[in-house]
């Protein structure tokens, strides 16, 4: 942070040349923590704030105005302050934009601008420079770990004059509303094809959906998985075989990837001598990929293949006949995660799914028309999903290189 280069970022707005200066954070902002002890909550009064609210400064929590008065009249959080974490998550700031009292707890510094513009220290705070000399402060051996105000105080940065803070200021809030905005529509998408899931499909054993495209009438039926589709499970060529893994010819599947729900490439490969020499299976192309096992969550959650690939032994691929449409089960099943790991869960001793219990599954399905309909439906919706997720995540990269190249 000492070299001349350093005061002078990589990207800038034009008319903008001077150099920025080093400053510790004790000079520019003044710095308080939250109230150490737990509060205690009322149904109305001050909103109260933990690291977990950061994100918005949303909560249900609230402390009475008497309590509020005694322990913040020296260290009131105003709009324009900014709240920092300090303990567990360290470093997440948030400018206050209300005019509302704020309470907030130990796990919150609470940075009050004195020369420098809001907008600008909470981006600053997360560029990489300054994230980089939080984190050397932060006292990793303490659990959870933690940055004491001493240390955000001696914390230092380099800062432009007021004119070019504002500018960085409002370019970043712009552009953190446009992506908050797609993370709204997203969420919303999402929520949407929920309802349509609930109201498309059979409820609580019915034979009749609550909602139904125009010209189909008939009663639903119920169809055992087993009995109307192949279901497959597959192996792991021996890893110790460097012959088994290269060259890389055929497609490979481990549990790990159903989590990227539609498949058009595997992250790794086995070779012809792999398969031939396994327990692998090559699996048609549109077959549903179901987790037998896996870490976390991923028991239980489904995939489709859109090339044909082999799988591992913690996968089982089925593959439908003409009576089920591919789309239609692989929607149903997404539908029907949490069922799915209860009946995994057997008796509570040992959980995983096998190829007797997929084959188990009953399946209430209309006719291939109407399964066809109902699956193309939801493929569209998938597809909009899936753009909307990925201008988002462009835009969170953009932001990122962005906080690289405008902050020294």
């Amino acid at each position: 942070m000492k070299d001349n280069q350093a005061k002078y970022p990589q990207l800038r707005f034009k008319g903008f040349t001077d150099p920025w200066e080093e400053r510790k954070l004790s000079e520019i902002v003044d710095i308080y923590d939250g109230t150490h002890q737990t509060p205690i909550y009322t149904d109305s009064g001050v909103k109260f704030v933990s690291v977990e609210n950061i994100s918005n400064l949303e909560t249900k929590k609230y402390i009475s105005r008497e309590a509020y008065n005694k322990e913040y009249a020296k260290k009131q959080a105003q709009k324009g302050d900014v709240l920092m974490t300090r303990i567990g998550d360290i470093g997440t700031s948030r400018v206050i934009e209300t005019e509302e009292p704020l309470a907030y707890y130990v796990t919150l510094s609470l940075l009050k601008p004195k020369k420098i513009e809001s907008n600008f220290l909470s981006w600053l705070i997360s560029s990489p420079e300054v994230q980089r000399n939080i984190w050397k402060r932060t006292l990793h051996i303490a659990f959870p770990k933690k940055i004491n105000l001493g240390e955000i105080n001696q914390v230092q940065v380099m800062i432009p004059k007021n004119k070019e803070q504002q500018k960085i200021g409002s370019f970043f809030k712009q552009l953190d509303d446009t992506i908050a905005l797609h993370q709204r529509k997203l969420a919303k998408l999402k929520e949407l094809k929920q309802g349509y899931l609930q109201k498309l499909f059979p409820r609580n054993g019915s034979k009749f959906p609550q909602l139904r495209f125009a010209g189909f009438a008939d009663a639903w039926e119920q169809r055992k998985l087993g009995e109307h589709a192949d279901i497959l499970t597959g192996g792991t060529p021996k890893t110790s075989m460097s012959n088994y893994w290269e060259p890389k010819e055929i497609p490979w599947m481990s549990s790990g990837e159903v989590n990227k729900k539609r498949l058009d490439k595997t992250d790794n490969m086995i070779s012809t001598e792999g398969l031939e020499n396994s327990s692998a299976r090559w699996v048609k192309e549109h077959s549903i990929m179901i987790a037998l096992a896996g870490q976390g969550k991923t028991r239980g959650t489904v995939a489709i293949n859109n090339i044909p690939l082999t799988t591992n032994q913690s996968i089982a691929a089925i593959e439908p006949d003409e009576t089920l449409n591919y789309e239609f089960v692989f929607q149903n099943l997404s539908k029907r995660y949490d069922e799915l790991r209860i009946i995994s869960s057997g008796d509570g001793t040992r959980g995983g799914l096998n190829k007797q219990i997929v084959s188990d599954v009953i399946i209430s399905a209309p006719s291939i028309e109407e399964q066809q309909k109902i699956g193309t439906f939801f493929q569209q919706f998938d597809t909009l999903i899936t753009l909307h997720q990925r201008k988002l995540e462009k835009l969170q990269e953009l932001k990122k290189g962005y906080l690289q190249k405008m902050f020294c």
